[in-house]
């Protein structure tokens, strides 16, 4: 499972111009080093924690070994289209339910987006899996904070570099 995730993490410090390694720590493209930090409480893939001087990335080992390298490099780079937007949860937290959901799904759609182009052409295997993968769950999605599969894999295939 390391090797994977290893090997997720440094074709995706590859496509954005950071740095893999043995530690985690790539930098994003705005050269802000960011940690990777496997924690198996987790009950989610992988979550970003925007700060601006020490972002990091939790991700949960034993989910994201359910998916192909594809797939991790996706959500990999999803969570760091986060960190890059700075995306926080303070607004939303400041909303009513039905209001916070649609900003956190907003936020949701932005990082898929911003992940399909960073991947850019090279990393366009990533991109189709996420999109693939998500088509798959139609209407369906991971919680209410989550658009459907539907409305996330249009907005990848809307997204997704000529």
């Amino acid at each position: 499972m390391t090797c994977i995730v290893a090997a997720a993490s440094t074709a995706l410090a590859l496509l954005t111009g950071g740095h893999g390694g043995s530690d985690h720590v790539v930098k994003s493209p705005d050269h802000l080093r960011v940690r990777q930090i496997a924690d198996l409480m987790l009950r989610d893939v992988a979550v970003a924690v925007y700060d601006p001087d020490s972002p990091i990335i939790y991700y949960n080992p034993e989910y994201l070994d359910r998916f192909s390298p594809e797939m991790q490099a996706f959500f990999l780079a999803h969570e760091r289209a986060h960190i890059e937007l700075k995306h926080t949860r303070s607004s939303a937290l400041r909303s009513d339910r039905q209001t916070r959901d649609q900003l956190i799904q907003h936020k949701e759609l932005a990082a898929d987006c911003l992940a399909v182009t960073r991947l850019g052409a090279v990393g366009r295997q990533a991109s189709m899996a996420a999109m693939q993968y998500f088509a798959r769950l139609g209407p369906k999605h991971y919680d209410d904070e989550h658009p459907t599969g539907t409305a996330r894999a249009l907005n990848i295939l809307e997204c997704m570099p000529e």
